[in-house]
């Protein structure tokens, strides 16, 4: 399935894929297999065994993890166009094999938004911790806003543009920004508290550094800074 500019185009694949006839649901699964492969090719070109190692991950999909998959590497790699591909160090394969299995299951267009995010800032930077795609997998889309919001009254300035880029990264895919974030004893509070990304202050809830570091991981790179504070 492709858009108008002949990219793969996955937006609701997930209620529709029944109702495509074979011999297109095929031509989507063979598009997202080309894809990725494109897409994983330079990523892992400079890393021994990685490349192999993904795309025997990938072979392994059934069809809609695959078009997934192929969506979030999609997705990275367009966030990562902007960095000088000489100054990229490799990507960590614990870290990214993980980022894109876990991305290859997820049907909220939202938080494979987010994956992509922590691809993409695996891909340009690396240094993503690997228990960062664990903390992931266990967040929800209500989740990530609760996150972004107690992100942006934090005190240091590039927190709370990392916080406002994560809350646009979200918001402009289309997630509902009139979601009520709840008072202190909500349940996303104390889940995120329980992750570890959050405390409790005199003042508030409050980032831990773990959180802060978190929440810059699954930040959209391609964002710039004057962007995130209009």
């Amino acid at each position: 399935m492709t858009n108008s500019n002949g990219d793969l185009d996955v937006a609701g694949i997930g209620k529709v894929a029944q109702a495509i006839p074979k011999e297109g649901w095929k031509k989507a699964i063979d598009t997202a297999c080309d894809t990725f492969t494109d897409l994983i090719s330079p990523i892992t070109k400079t890393t021994s065994g990685l490349g192999g190692l993904i795309q025997a991950k990938f072979d392994a999909m059934i069809d809609v993890q695959k078009v997934f998959a192929a969506d979030a590497v999609q997705r990275a790699r367009l966030k990562t166009q902007h960095i000088d591909a000489s100054r990229r160090i490799p990507p960590s394969a614990r870290v990214l094999v993980s980022a894109i299995e876990e991305a290859s299951v997820e049907s909220d267009e939202n938080l494979r938004d987010i994956w992509a995010n922590l691809i993409a800032n695996e891909i340009s930077a690396g240094g993503v911790h690997p228990e960062f795609p664990k903390i992931l997998v266990r967040l929800s889309a209500e989740d990530a806003i609760v996150l972004s919001k107690v992100a942006e009254r934090h005190s240091d300035a590039s927190i709370k543009i990392s916080a406002k880029k994560l809350f646009a990264s979200i918001s402009v895919i289309g997630f509902g920004l009139s979601i009520v974030v709840g008072e202190e004893t909500d349940a996303h509070y104390e889940h995120l508290e329980r992750l570890a990304l959050i405390k409790r202050h005199d003042s508030g809830w409050g980032l831990t550094h773990f959180g802060e570091e978190f929440v810059a991981a699954v930040t959209d790179p391609s964002l710039d800074s004057s962007q995130a504070a209009s």
